[in-house]
């Protein structure tokens, strides 16, 4: 297993240009599978020079095995970031996908998703069809699609699938109503 300070002297080795670098913070994370650490100009760590601050990354990840480095961007949370790849190796190859937590021959339920979606009902039955999966992406941003539906009253499931058949990619775009119900309603 690669020490802190090992993993600190990967990062400022990969940092080393023309300025030097000196590290902000580093610990272990909760799987204890990756250093976690944060890195700027010397300037701006040590001598507190705001003007010397990079942006741009939140943190480098440094493999404990391999010592591998990971980039995590400033637009992301370093919880997110790990939890994504461990999705992912959980899913082995398989796709995340949303669908129906409802039964098709539960009427209120449809009616309510067409109402929801402001769809047809011919749209709001498809959906409500066993092995229709409707979206597919990270479980993350199911998860935030998920809890979309389940403020308007539609209940869904998350699951692993061999083949995500018709499910609608989402992405971070989706993560408003309007932009989540139109990607539905198609």
């Amino acid at each position: 297993m690669l020490t802190e300070r090992e993993a600190c002297n990967a990062v400022l080795t990969k940092l080393d240009h023309r300025e030097a670098f000196a590290v902000q913070s580093s610990s272990l994370s909760a799987h204890e599978d990756y250093w976690i650490i944060r890195a700027n100009s010397a300037d701006y760590v040590l001598r507190g020079d705001a003007s010397r601050c990079y942006v741009g990354v939140n943190a480098y990840l440094v493999d404990v095995r391999t010592g591998e480095i990971e980039i995590v961007g400033s637009g992301h949370s370093v919880e997110s970031y790990l939890q994504d790849k461990y999705d992912l190796r959980e899913a082995a190859g398989r796709h995340y996908v949303l669908r129906a937590n409802f039964a098709r021959s539960d009427k209120h339920a449809i009616v309510h998703l067409r109402q929801a979606l402001e769809c047809t009902l011919q749209r709001a039955r498809e959906l409500s069809e066993g092995a229709c999966f409707w979206l597919t992406g990270t479980r993350g941003h199911l998860q935030v699609a998920q809890e979309l539906l389940q403020q308007r009253g539609v209940a869904t499931s998350i699951g692993l699938v061999d083949h995500a058949l018709d499910a609608r990619p989402i992405d971070a775009r989706t993560w408003y109503w309007d932009a989540l119900k139109n990607v539905l309603r198609a």
